[in-house]
């Protein structure tokens, strides 16, 4: 298959899958029950080609069984889908929507696994409005809706072990169902429908974050050395996301917060007695952090230390100073997020400023090219 190319660079014949592509979200995992109600006319079809007709507007349970799934007194297969009759109709399951085919699979555990099958530009709808502002400028929505279809592409099949391609949450891309959509949202989509980016006539494996904080980083920073680390994911210095209100931040840890949180990690025990700024990467974020816990002085992986500290209260590693206090520390830092790809609050001020979204993602993917997956 040939991708037309876009306002980049030439691009080469490049094989990359149609953009009708079906994808498969992991919405639900492990539960021992599914409520939902039909919001519309559907058909539920299990395994074995039965089919059972749903009332609209009414709430149904269907539980985990011995030998497949149990819908009231009704026994299903081990797997279901409800298939709608209308594009219009949706599965309501909580506070969420989805009109895609939704699969329940009963799991080898005896649990639930609930998955949505639906068009990877419909399934866009439903990231988008999760990962950025729908009232931010359009031509920032654009940037997002690319690097979100790329993300997806790229990522496609990673959970297929648990018969899915992605999840719903940040393991994946956040997505919450796509009933109403912002005109905004659907303009963004749709604009950029089929457009990806690629580097040497390969997809790339394109990120997104919040802020950066004054610089995006590579991958192997981030993730390790296993990591792509293609020109394009290097980094670029960015002053477009000063105007975020995480451009800026502190954080306070107590000093036994910090210890109980490394202790659970390490097998060194002891009160903290230091912690200090071990290693920067390229783009100035922290690589190590050294901390002295009772006797030893263990070298800390900042990524790590997020994650055990807690991602929304150490927003980044692009920490520029500690300050000591007296029962604990507290931690200077700029931007949110792991910094690779897209900064989307530097995206939100250079479409201010009127740059259109080709030239955003040339800002942050130098090297890369847009181009069009035929239909």
């Amino acid at each position: 298959m040939l991708c037309s190319p876009a306002t980049f660079l030439a691009l080469a014949a490049v094989a990359f899958a149609q953009s009708d592509r079906l994808i498969q979200i992991g919405i639900i995992l492990r539960t021992p029950e599914l409520s939902f109600i039909p919001e519309g006319r559907f058909v539920l079809q299990d395994k074995r080609g039965r089919s059972y007709e749903l009332t609209a507007n009414q709430k149904y349970r269907l539980e985990a069984a011995d030998d497949g799934l149990k819908l009231g007194d009704v026994r299903l297969a081990y797997e279901a889908r409800f298939k709608s009759k209308r594009a219009q109709d949706a599965i309501r399951i909580g506070s969420k929507s989805y009109r895609g085919d939704v699969i329940v699979r009963l799991n080898a555990e005896g649990s639930l696994t609930v998955i949505e099958e639906l068009n990877i530009e419909t399934y866009l709808l439903g990231v988008l409005p999760y990962e950025m502002e729908p009232n931010w400028p359009i031509e920032a929505l654009k940037s997002q809706a690319v690097v979100a279809r790329t993300f997806a592409y790229t990522q496609m099949g990673k959970y297929k072990k648990m018969g899915f391609d992605l999840t719903s949450d940040t393991r994946s891309q956040v997505y919450g169902g796509a009933k109403e959509v912002h005109p905004s949202i659907r303009r963004a989509v749709q604009e950029t429908r089929g457009e990806v980016l690629g580097y040497k006539n390969q997809i790339l494996s394109a990120y997104y974050h919040s802020c950066c904080g004054g610089h995006t980083t590579d991958p192997r920073s981030v993730w390790g050395s296993d990591s792509k680390s293609l020109p394009p994911l290097r980094g670029v210095k960015d002053r477009y996301c000063r105007a975020s209100p995480l451009a800026r931040w502190t954080a306070y840890f107590s000093n036994s917060d910090i210890a109980a949180a490394l202790q659970k990690n390490y097998d060194e025990a002891g009160p903290l007695k230091g912690l200090a700024i071990g290693s920067r990467d390229s783009a100035g974020r922290v690589k190590t952090f050294a901390v002295k816990l009772g006797p030893k002085t263990l070298e800390v992986p900042a990524i790590a230390l997020r994650r055990w500290l807690g991602n929304t209260e150490l927003k980044s590693s692009r920490v520029y100073g500690l300050r000591r206090r007296s029962k604990g520390i507290e931690f200077l830092g700029s931007g949110s997020g792991h910094g690779v790809g897209l900064c989307q609050w530097g995206a939100r001020l250079q479409a201010r400023k009127g740059r259109g979204y080709e030239q955003i993602l040339k800002f942050y993917f130098p090297g890369s090219v847009l181009s069009v997956i035929d239909e």
